[in-house]
């Protein structure tokens, strides 16, 4: 290990390249936040597969860690920022990082709706690719609570008309998709 940890000694800096030292802690709460981002996404992904939708569960799993993966990022480049000099002003806005994850993961859902005469859709998929990025979001900033809230709210909203419709075989209009 130590010959390893030496081969990624910058030339220049004693600095390593790539720190070998992150606790196991920190770790554990690494795997935690994307791992519950991948649960609850995958969960939604698989509900919109079985409505024959675009957006499966791949495509939910892929959008949640990435948000999750960047919130993560976004306050552990501040963290990193404070510790290596407490004497220093942080010039970063961690709501960048989710206002920027709103932008991208909405120009996503504009790709997955269809408009065609006097029909939209895809409406429902686009809303729950939105969704998975803010469960993603919230997964990677450790706001558990909100993350598995949203999640709670969003698949019981999905689920309502299939379980409705089950109930009483009555033909399902389930909206746009």
């Amino acid at each position: 290990m130590n010959a390893l940890y030496s081969a990624a000694l910058s030339a220049s800096t004693t600095k390593p390249l790539v720190d070998f030292s992150l606790p196991w802690l920190e770790i554990a709460d690494i795997a935690i936040k994307l791992g519950l981002a991948t649960v609850l996404a995958a969960l939604l992904g698989w509900e919109r597969g079985r409505s024959d939708k675009p957006a499966g569960i791949r495509t939910m799993i892929l959008i949640s860690i990435g948000a999750a993966t960047f919130a993560l990022l976004g306050t552990r480049v501040i963290d990193q920022s404070m510790a290596s000099d407490a004497q220093s002003v942080i010039r970063a806005d961690p709501t960048r990082v989710l206002a920027y994850i709103i932008s991208g993961v909405g120009f996503l859902g504009a790709g997955a709706i269809l408009h065609s005469k006097k029909s939209v859709k895809g409406l429902t998929t686009a809303a729950s690719i939105w969704v998975v990025a803010a469960i993603g979001a919230a997964c990677g900033l450790g706001e558990y609570a909100v993350g598995l809230m949203i999640f709670a709210i969003a698949f019981v909203s999905l689920w309502i008309p299939w379980v409705y419709y089950e109930i009483t075989d009555a033909e399902p209009d389930i909206g746009s998709g």
